[in-house]
């Protein structure tokens, strides 16, 4: 495992976390509608405050949705610029699946991820851990609340913020679990073992909603140069 930069921009929360051969560190605001000032200035403060130079780094991860449609393209924005700038390799984790990872702890255990996805709708999908993480039991989606209630499994716990819209707010679970950019270490290191890492273009946003387009690589902006 070499050094690895964590980024996260799907909620209202901005966090970055480095993931080292000794374990991994976070950084983390609540900065709603600031992601875009904070992300890069807090990526350089937690690779000073740990003695870590930009061309120390071996790879970028970045949560790439479902969430918040403007702090993920931030997020991808950020991520594709210090991908260009240093030459590194790139894999996009799923915020469902990473929360699901935060949560599950035994092998067999099941949950649903749940996020509010506002419009009055919500993302969602049920996971299930063995061999270490939090496998994707069904595709990610996204629905009404009414839908939801229609389709998972009743007697399955969820986690997330889509917990707390009335129509769920009865469902078992914890509304409460936030995802951090150090939760997705697991599955990024999973994904650095599995040599899943690579172009940007590979690893594009997934918003989940029709109508929503990833940008091609020559129309974004690097935001970071060497």
């Amino acid at each position: 495992m070499a050094n690895i930069l964590i980024v996260d921009a799907s909620s209202s929360l901005c966090s970055v976390a480095l993931l080292r051969p000794e374990g991994v560190i976070g950084l983390h605001e609540h900065q709603p509608r600031k992601h875009a000032q904070r992300l890069l200035p807090m990526v350089e403060e937690l690779l000073s405050s740990n003695g870590v130079y930009r061309d120390q780094l071996t790879a970028i991860a970045y949560g790439r949705g479902p969430g918040s449609f403007t702090g993920i393209r931030i997020a991808a924005a950020v991520t594709q610029g210090i991908a260009m700038a240093l030459d590194l390799p790139v894999a996009g984790i799923s915020t469902l699946q990473a929360l699901a990872q935060k949560t599950l702890q035994s092998p067999g255990e099941q949950c649903i991820a749940v996020l509010d996805a506002h419009m009055g709708e919500v993302f969602w999908a049920p996971y299930q851990y063995n061999n270490g993480l939090a496998q994707p039991m069904a595709p990610e989606r996204v629905c009404s609340p009414a839908d939801f209630l229609a389709h998972a499994e009743a007697d399955m716990p969820a986690v997330g913020n889509g917990l707390a819209l009335n129509e769920l707010c009865h469902w078992p679970g914890n509304a409460d679990q936030v995802l951090l950019a150090e939760d997705m270490a697991p599955l990024v290191e999973y994904a650095w073992q599995q040599q899943q890492f690579g172009d940007i273009e590979l690893h594009a946003p997934v918003y989940l909603r029709d109508g929503v387009a990833w940008k091609k690589l020559a129309e974004q902006p690097s935001l970071l140069r060497r």
